[in-house]
């Protein structure tokens, strides 16, 4: 395991915000990432896309030593991950909402993803979804410039059989790592007592992973390595995405 990496795999920026997470609970570990934003938004694809996709990124991927993979993105972990982890060498960890957690409470839950995992979760009693069809395209097209967002362009009020009264639901998760990055509007939209993702759940599997493993290098908190072909802007994402957290 000495000199390994952790990568991430996410269809673009979105995995950034579990990369952030990850770097700061772990800073003795060293980080890949690998965006696919050319082909983002993965919300739209049908799940033999997704594979045909995946595999061809994981190939490029495993050309370096990855010790495990973090699949941050919740479309590829809810549609993916029981394939994947049959044929992947390495050890891998998914992204998915937290749904169970806040249901079993009683609370009023709203998960906002993308259409394809928004599929999975439809017809769970006290739960609404929304599934946003545009809404990844329009973070990556306004990535350094979020503030230029409209989120309620999105919402289609006759489509989305939800209720927009501020403050009605305890709980709205967030149920694609790329909707971390305006969390603020998706706040002050429905002013719910608590967002929530399924980053926590990432770190905490990760850290049981790393537990078990025997030799722990120091590495002093490297910089993540970016690959693939928008390397480079995925980078200074990161680099300039840290007033967002």
């Amino acid at each position: 395991m000495i000199n390994s990496f952790i990568a991430l795999l996410d269809s673009g920026i979105g995995g950034i915000s579990v990369l952030s997470e990850l770097v700061k609970k772990f800073p003795n570990e060293r980080f890949l990432y690998f965006g696919d934003n050319f082909n983002a938004p993965y919300g739209n694809k049908s799940k033999q896309e997704l594979l045909s996709l995946t595999l061809k990124n994981l190939n490029y991927i495993f050309k370096y030593n990855v010790k495990v993979l973090v699949l941050a993105c919740n479309t590829l972990s809810v549609n993916l991950l029981g394939k994947l982890q049959k044929i992947c060498p390495t050890e891998i960890i998914g992204t998915f909402p937290p749904v169970e957690r806040f249901l079993v409470k009683g609370e009023k839950v709203l998960l906002l993803s993308t259409e394809k995992t928004a599929e999975n979760y439809q017809g769970i009693k006290n739960l609404d979804v929304v599934g946003f069809k545009n809404l990844v395209c329009d973070i990556e097209k306004n990535a350094f410039n979020l503030e230029k967002l409209n989120f309620e362009n999105h919402i289609d009020y006759r489509a989305h059989n939800i209720i927009h009264k501020k403050g009605y639901y305890d709980t709205v998760i967030l149920g694609c790592t790329h909707y971390l990055f305006i969390k603020n509007k998706i706040f002050n939209h429905f002013c719910p007592q608590k967002i929530s993702s399924g980053n926590d759940f990432v770190v905490s599997r990760l850290e049981k992973f790393l537990s078990k493993q025997k030799t722990q290098v120091k590495y002093y908190q490297n910089e993540p390595l970016f690959i693939g072909d928008c390397a480079k802007f995925n980078h200074n994402f990161y680099v300039n995405s840290g007033h967002l957290w």
